[in-house]
């Protein structure tokens, strides 16, 4: 008996030195191996087992193994049915696969268990939100607010499900609280900047405008490395009309972030474009062309530089690469003089509502330029302020709608 004790205790005290590592994240492979003896030896307890597979379970999540971490959260509770901990991390692996139905039901199984866990409320409500049901999104994060009122992401959340329904005026009152609850919270300057835009062109006005350079020059200053925040800020600047300004922040994108060197050169190109710059302007979209060779939209800017730079058209050449059979090929047919305004018209239309009105946007605006190569400035000016009354606020038609009613020196 005394000998059989002996062994336990030596046992024991073998495995504390590996749970020590195994907790320990920081070095993750010597974690995992630790984590590995613990769950692979036959004297360990069901405690320490089950400490092991979660530690390991979110070393693997830190790797982005996300399959291995929700193999190992299944056999933890398997160990123990009723840790709301384990169900609620491994919701957020779920969350991660973007398979929000298994993150949902284990968030459920995890508040059913303890009706306070926060995260999981946080978590059930970021899944609602991306599966389209804002509504439930919001109670969820209303409840997680109730629990923690001081919890700036809660705010944050709450304010992104706002403004997927449209609710800018809630959406800014969730990015300010959560501002002043974490003043160097980057995300919510950007999503109000981003908010106080779109409300300008819902009546807010220049001084919104104004509020989102403000913001965009927060994030900035706190992540001055943080490209796509030179980008926005840019497209703020453009909005407001201050192509100068617009096209310093779109050089400094392209120089910072390469993902978005697309975005940038295309945006940077309606800067020069409309500042008059032409030249620039050109080079931009052919840089944004042998980017996305394939993109008949950008074949489309291009064939707006060329012409008013005085060039040959190429885009007949454009068409061997672009899909002609999707929208927007109504569009260059009309440009390469085989439709019709009105059969563009017509080919803008589609049983979806909302394709119809982003497709009949498009066909007013593009319609509206081919106008004003033509000298037809009154039927261009009519065109121009359909799309800008029709177009979604966010749709670079509008926002180039604009621009041109602007330098025809006619009102929206």
């Amino acid at each position: 008996m005394v000998a059989a004790w002996g062994a336990l205790t030596t046992a024991c005290w073998a495995q504390s030195p590996d749970l020590a590592v195994c907790t320990n994240l920081k070095d993750q492979p010597a974690s995992i191996r630790a984590c590995n003896r613990i769950i692979e030896s036959n004297i360990a307890t069901r405690e320490s087992r089950f400490t092991a597979l979660t530690y390991r379970a979110a070393t693997y999540v830190g790797q982005g193994d996300l399959d291995r971490a929700i193999a190992d959260y299944d056999e933890a509770i398997r160990l123990d049915p009723q840790s709301a901990v384990v169900f609620s991390t491994r919701g957020f692996a779920y969350f991660g696969k973007r398979d929000f139905d298994h993150a949902i039901a284990d968030f459920n199984e995890a508040i059913r268990l303890d009706g306070k866990l926060s995260e999981a409320y946080r978590g059930r409500g970021a899944a609602y939100v991306l599966k389209g049901d804002n509504d439930r999104g919001i109670a969820d994060f209303n409840e997680l607010i109730r629990l923690d009122s001081k919890n700036s992401i809660a705010y944050r959340l709450r304010g992104d499900a706002h403004f997927r329904k449209n609710n800018l005026d809630y959406a800014i009152g969730d990015y300010s609280e959560a501002i002043r609850l974490n003043p160097n919270d980057e995300t919510a300057y950007q999503s109000r900047a981003i908010t106080y835009r779109i409300r300008s062109f819902h009546g807010g006005g220049p001084s919104d405008i104004d509020r989102g350079i403000y913001d965009f020059s927060e994030v900035i200053r706190l992540d001055p490395k943080r490209g796509v925040a030179f980008l926005e800020r840019g497209d703020t600047y453009f909005a407001k009309g201050d192509y100068d300004r617009a096209i310093a922040d779109y050089n400094e994108a392209i120089r910072l972030d390469p993902k978005h060197a697309k975005e940038a050169y295309r945006n940077r190109g309606h800067a020069n474009l409309y500042s008059g710059a032409l030249a620039k302007a050109l080079a931009d979209f052919n840089q944004v062309s042998e980017l996305s060779p394939k993109d008949a939209y950008v074949a489309l800017w291009l064939d707006i530089a060329n012409n008013r730079s005085n060039l040959p058209s190429r885009l007949a050449d454009a068409t061997r690469q672009i899909d002609m059979t999707e929208w927007p090929a109504p569009i260059i047919r009309l440009y390469l003089g085989q439709l019709t305004p009105e059969a563009v018209l017509a080919a803008a239309d589609d049983p979806n509502a909302d394709t119809k009105k982003h497709q009949v946007c498009e066909a007013n605006f593009y319609t509206g330029e081919l106008a004003l190569q033509h000298g037809a400035k009154d039927e261009a000016t009519r065109l121009f302020r359909l799309a800008a009354a029709d177009c979604p606020k966010t749709f670079d038609e509008y926002e180039a709608a604009v621009a041109e009613l602007r330098a025809i020196g006619a009102t929206p």
